[in-house]
């Protein structure tokens, strides 16, 4: 029987111009019928759909409004193929912004909440990130941390680290928490995070961006994230299968993860079982 997959991290904003550009670089028909061609391809029953943030590419300020009205319209119209995931700027948010997400979320529009600290400039531990997290367990949705590296020359990666999770799992421990990225590079903190924090995990997606890449970048990636797992065989557990759709394509990054020195039944966990059971996926 062919694997199941849940990819939990996936940006289609097909009308991004940036996007665009890095779906042609990565061979990628950056549509919705040749998203949902490469779900029946590639047997992907859900993707969490997410926005995105460009403004360091740009310099075109969007304010985070409108990036989710882009995931609601694709949320609505879809049905049941994606989960919806929103963000909010702890910069710039009024507090109607907050009542006007909740009610979305109480809807079911939207299941997670992503922040971009590395494009935004806040650390995750900042004051005015509490309303968040507070929205977050009122409502029982996980938050999604942009960690590692950033995707543009006028991010800031102090901001992303890993390690500046740890304080907010600590403050918040009835919130689940995600590091996408696995803090590439920063593995090994990353994956202390997670050990230590029963309210943390991780997706593995963006090790690889395009169609193709040198191979011993790749066994160095592959090698960091199979010697985080033999650190802790806890956080087998907590790992799910994410592309960062559409920087890869599906093709490259499913056979990427594959080489990973996993049995059958670790694959499933990473590629579907975690996934389900974290979002509270049905199928």
């Amino acid at each position: 029987m062919k694997q199941r997959i849940i990819d939990t991290h996936a940006h289609p904003v097909f009308d991004n111009k940036i996007l665009k550009q890095s779906a042609k670089e990565a061979s990628v028909d950056f549509n919705l019928k040749g998203l949902f061609r490469d779900f029946k391809k590639h047997n992907i029953v859900k993707a969490v759909a997410l926005p995105i943030s460009t403004y360091h590419f740009t310099n075109v300020k969007t304010h985070f409004t409108v990036k989710n009205s882009e995931i609601k319209k694709l949320v609505l119209e879809t049905k049941e193929k994606f989960i919806g995931g929103c963000t909010i700027n702890p910069i710039e948010y009024e507090q109607d912004d907050i009542i006007a997400l909740e009610d979305e979320i109480k809807k079911g529009i939207f299941k997670a909440i992503k922040l971009f600290h590395g494009y935004e400039f806040f650390y995750p531990n900042q004051e005015e990130c509490t309303p968040i997290y507070e929205l977050a367990k009122r409502n029982k949705i996980p938050v999604l941390f942009h960690t590692g590296d950033v995707w543009g020359p006028r991010t800031k990666l102090k901001y992303t680290h890993p390690l500046n999770v740890d304080e907010v799992a600590v403050s918040f421990p009835d919130v689940k928490f995600v590091l996408c990225h696995l803090g590439n590079p920063w593995i090994t903190d990353a994956v202390e995070v997670l050990y230590k924090n029963n309210n943390v995990y991780a997706d593995l997606s963006g090790f690889v961006l395009g169609k193709e890449a040198n191979k011993n970048y790749c066994d160095g990636r592959l090698k960091a994230i199979m010697d985080g797992i033999y650190y802790s065989n806890l956080i087998i557990d907590k790992l799910m299968f994410g592309t960062d759709y559409p920087l890869t394509n599906y093709d490259f990054y499913i056979k990427f993860i594959s080489k990973l020195d996993l049995s059958r039944k670790e694959f499933n966990r990473i590629f579907f079982d975690n996934a389900a059971k974290f979002f509270n996926i049905k199928c």
